[in-house]
């Protein structure tokens, strides 16, 4: 059995409508350590509690009411006008079509978890983000992470 990862001293924003959604994160994030777990129902209430917290790491559905996740996320990656362009994005997909995650992607999410989802998968796109950062670039006029390198031939993957 794999030992649980701790994350500690980090906070973290989720944003989804689900309340019971939001409850499920919370515990999965205190299980590893993760005690600041901010909330948000929907896409206008986490770009305020981004603004005003700037946690350091966003867990997000697409599928967000007033603002999406969709626009959250250009508004987040947008460095003339983000509170914290580069905070890492963990995208929730409720139905992960090829389009929308060549969308978000493009966008500038860091990792894309599809629902539901365990806690083990969870943690090894916080692992990602944290313990393995990919630079920013920029790219019309948003930020976004760099693309993984593809280990080349006799090369072990980082």
């Amino acid at each position: 059995m794999i030992a649980t990862p701790l994350f500690p001293d980090l906070a973290a924003l989720v944003a989804d409508e689900s309340l019971y959604m939001r409850r499920i994160l919370r515990d999965m994030l205190t299980r590893v350590g993760i005690k600041r777990v901010l909330e948000a129902p929907d896409g206008a209430e986490a770009l305020g509690v981004l603004g005003e917290s700037k946690p350091d790491l966003v867990i997000l559905d697409w599928d967000l009411a007033i603002l999406s996740g969709e626009e959250f996320v250009r508004l987040t990656r947008t460095p003339t006008t983000s509170p914290a362009p580069t905070v890492p994005i963990v995208l929730m997909l409720s139905k992960p079509r090829r389009y929308v995650v060549e969308r978000a992607i493009a966008l500038g999410v860091n990792e894309i978890i599809a629902k539901p989802f365990s806690p083990k998968v969870l943690w090894s796109r916080l692992d990602e983000i944290i313990n393995r950062p990919r630079p920013f670039i920029q790219a019309k006029g948003l930020l976004r992470p760099a693309p993984r390198q593809v280990p080349q031939d006799g090369e072990k993957a980082a």
